[in-house]
């Protein structure tokens, strides 16, 4: 028998547009006509069922014999013997549309469900005829048909939800309707209310705001808790359950349904760990340690048990167990770098060398790894040990390159690189090293100088050589570029040079307004402060009300600006205003106390001025600023 003809068999009604084309198989002799049918001593009912039967057979062997004719002659006899049959006519129906005896397979269907209306099969295989021509709205009537006829049945209402979902993909409360109304009446209804689970997440999902979702997801937790009773095994369904209602933050029914999960699969590392991140969330870090200390001493090899309890002892604290669970990661996956990094990590902390043994060890197990070189190369150069970095970074480009051209490292590995060049004093590598890393973050250039103004004055001065390397040939980054050596060289204490630097990055801006996400309020900050320090105060005066403008809570900036109206004595109201914004936002920094009082002293308001001026030198003892207008506001008391 060839395959086609298995196919047409097995696929029943879908067989609607098939034509004959099989090679023909010899039949058996007949069975009919004083054939084995009509040797059978039964009585009248029963020999007529079982000739209808033994008429059945036959016309399944012409059917797979593709012959279509002697198969409906077969089952059209066998349906005048046993006309209540409904699985002879749904043959006879199948086989006259393979005929493209359209008309008469539906006449030959209606006619039997107009006489045997209790026919559900006759009513579904014509909604699955009428479902392959596209006549939806008939689809639609036999369903509901179906539904009011059968509505114990849940197909009939899975089957009218889907054909309903079909015609008005946009309105899926229909659908949601049709469900909620066959659950009251199906039985089980139990495939009604998964299918409700997975509408109301969908809805879920596309919802445009947060009650909404939350709606949606309250309505699928209804319906899973139900299921959850009906089904009180299914691993799927308290999982979803459990889930959901940890992101609906009912915590204590969540833990409920994963302690139920946990009593029926002891074992399982997936239930230990979302009862962990539960108890976690309730902020019971000794329960969620708990639970993976009862899976680790079931299964002491496992290295995510082990891993994941080492992370949970790092959060509560208790870096020893967590340095111990993550050594023991290691040792149970001793080829798998996530462990043996978080372990270096954590003893890098403390110590430099153990970090370097750990990762040496690891190293033995995974020669050339290179995000192990890499975390070892940082290492390094956390201690100084500047060339030793250097050469692991050399190995860990070589690596890469070599294993794919086109490789990219981690996020910070170009960072990383421009960094140790700097400290080395190789300008031109620096530079090169940061224009791979801007290349790929941007961001990064903020880093780098994060960096460099808290490095000592030596590496500033050679990082301010490598920002100028770079400014010269990359105009992508120009302005920001020279923004942040402006930047450099107030830190240098350079502010000449430092308004020249902000007035390249102006006319970089002007030419390319494509670099204009620089003009920052930070930016219009620093340009005003190096504008004041060279003495060109209402330059500066602007750039600080641009600051502001750009950003009203921007504290700096308000005292900034305060302070110098305090000092030339102007503006006195609007400096207070300024003044006490910036205070709003950080109540106590002694520098917006110190500007606050000396805004006092200048409206002569002495007593009030003390005040803040020995409260701002509390603390901040020693400041000589702070000590001088103390010492004026003390005259003038006469103190």
């Amino acid at each position: 028998m060839s395959g086609t003809c298995r196919v047409r068999l097995a696929l029943g009604l879908v067989l609607l547009g098939a034509a004959a084309g099989c090679r023909s198989l010899p039949g058996p002799p007949s069975l009919l006509d004083g054939g084995l049918v009509s040797s059978l001593p039964l009585p009248a009912e029963r020999e007529q069922a079982a000739q209808a039967h033994a008429l059945y057979s036959l016309g399944i062997h012409h059917e797979l014999a593709d012959e279509y004719d002697l198969a409906g002659q077969a089952y059209l006899r066998a349906s005048e013997l046993d006309p209540g049959n409904e699985r002879i006519l749904l043959r006879l129906a199948s086989i006259l549309v393979l005929q493209r005896r359209t008309e008469d397979a539906l006449r030959t269907v209606e006619q039997f469900i107009d006489r045997y209306p209790s026919s559900e099969k006759a009513l579904g295989w014509l909604a699955a005829f009428y479902g392959s021509t596209g006549d939806q709205e008939r689809v639609l009537q036999l369903y509901r048909r179906m539904t009011r006829q059968f509505p114990a049945n849940p197909l009939g209402w899975l089957q009218l939800a889907s054909a309903t979902a079909r015609q008005s993909p946009d309105t899926p409360a229909d659908v949601i309707r049709i469900l909620e109304s066959g659950l009251a009446k199906a039985r089980p209804p139990t495939a009604l209310r998964q299918e409700l689970v997975r509408l109301h997440l969908a809805r879920m999902r596309d919802a445009a705001d947060e009650p909404a979702r939350r709606q949606a997801r309250r309505s699928a937790i209804a319906r899973l808790r139900e299921i959850a009773d009906e089904l009180p095994g299914d691993m799927d369904t308290l999982f979803a359950l459990g889930d959901l209602l940890v992101r609906d933050e009912q915590l204590e029914e969540a833990i409920q349904v994963y302690e139920k999960i946990e009593r029926l699969q002891p074992a399982d590392l997936q239930v230990k760990q979302r009862l962990a991140r539960t108890f976690l969330a309730m902020d019971d870090q000794a329960k969620a340690i708990a639970v993976l200390e009862r899976l680790a001493a079931r299964d002491t090899g496992s290295a995510n048990i082990h891993f994941y309890l080492g992370e949970l002892y790092l959060q509560s604290g208790d870096a020893a167990n967590a340095e111990e669970q993550f050594r023991a990661a290691a040792q149970a996956s001793p080829e798998d770098p996530a462990p043996w990094l978080r372990l270096a990590a954590l003893q890098a902390e403390l110590s430099g060398d153990q970090a370097i043994e750990t990762l040496n060890e690891a190293l033995g197990t995974m020669p050339g790894n290179p995000r192990l070189l890499e975390v070892l190369a940082l290492i390094h150069l956390g201690q100084n040990q500047y060339a030793k970095a250097e050469k692991l970074l050399a190995q860990v480009w070589q690596t890469l390159s070599a294993n794919d051209p086109d490789a990219i490292p981690s996020n910070l590995f170009f960072y990383h690189y421009a960094t140790v060049c700097t400290h080395l004093r190789r300008v031109p590598d620096a530079a090169d090293w940061l224009e791979r890393a801007l290349g790929q973050e941007p961001a990064l250039l903020d880093l780098y100088m994060q960096r460099v103004l808290t490095g000592t004055p030596s590496f500033r001065q050679t990082a301010t050589r490598v920002l100028n390397n770079l400014a010269k040939r990359n105009t992508a980054f120009g302005a920001a570029l020279r923004a942040n050596l402006a930047t450099l060289y107030l830190a240098r204490e350079n502010p000449s040079r430092a308004v020249k630097e902000f007035k390249r990055a102006l006319a970089i801006i002007q030419s390319d307004p494509l670099q204009s996400d620089v003009l920052t309020p930070r930016f219009h900050f620093w340009h005003g402060v190096a504008l004041d320090q060279s003495k060109q105060t209402d330059l500066a005066v602007e750039q600080f009300e641009t600051a502001i403008r750009l950003d009203p809570d921007y504290a700096e900036a308000l005292n900034y600006l305060a302070y110098l109206w305090a000092v030339r004595g102007e503006r006195l109201d609007e400096a207070l205003r300024h003044i006490q914004t910036a205070l709003d936002l950080d109540p106590e920094n002694p520098a917006f106390l110190d500007t606050l009082g000396w805004i006092y002293f200048q409206q002569g308001r002495y007593e009030d001025a003390i005040d803040l001026l020995q409260q701002a030198d509390r603390l901040r003892p020693g400041d000589p600023e702070i000590l001088d207008h103390l010492r004026q506001t003390l005259d003038k008391l006469d103190r």
